[in-house]
């Protein structure tokens, strides 16, 4: 495990639940948890490369523009759910729900250009985003191989 980062395994093995720090440190911290989850579930090689890139561009997202402090947690919890990988974030940033950004072409190169929003939006199905009593969540899906488009 690695400093800042409370690690909670659930007791079923196919989900792990991350509480990050969102400090300078937490993309590391988050893609390295997706790589383990990945690795201890013998998951393809080239969907956990994808998962821990999507997951890198979540927390990436998170830690420059949700206004968190360093200290702020941002839950992640990781599972295998059927054929598919389940990935929810929570965390107390301002609202953001990915599904009502525009298309990475509407946005200014200056401002990052979205490019991590249209690689979240190619690898992974953006299931739902809530925000409740001030904590933002957001799940998405992986389809594992062998999986059927769609979910």
């Amino acid at each position: 495990m690695m400093a800042g980062n409370r690690s909670d395994k659930r007791s079923d093995r196919g989900s792990a639940r991350h509480s990050i720090a969102a400090g300078p440190d937490a993309v590391l911290l988050a893609a390295t948890a997706a790589r383990e989850f990945a690795v201890a579930r013998a998951i393809d090689a080239g969907v956990a490369a994808r998962l821990a890139i999507v997951v890198e561009e979540l927390v990436a997202n998170l830690v420059e523009h949700a206004g968190l402090p360093a200290a702020a947690p941002i839950m992640l919890d990781l599972a295998v759910d059927g054929r598919q990988i389940r990935i929810t974030l929570e965390d107390g940033g301002v609202p953001f729900d990915p599904r009502a950004a525009p298309p990475p072409a509407a946005l200014p190169p200056e401002k990052g250009g979205g490019a991590g929003l249209a690689i979240i939006r190619a690898w992974a199905r953006i299931e739902r985003y809530d925000r409740v009593g001030g904590t933002n969540r957001l799940v998405l899906t992986m389809a594992l191989p062998g999986a059927r488009a769609g979910g």
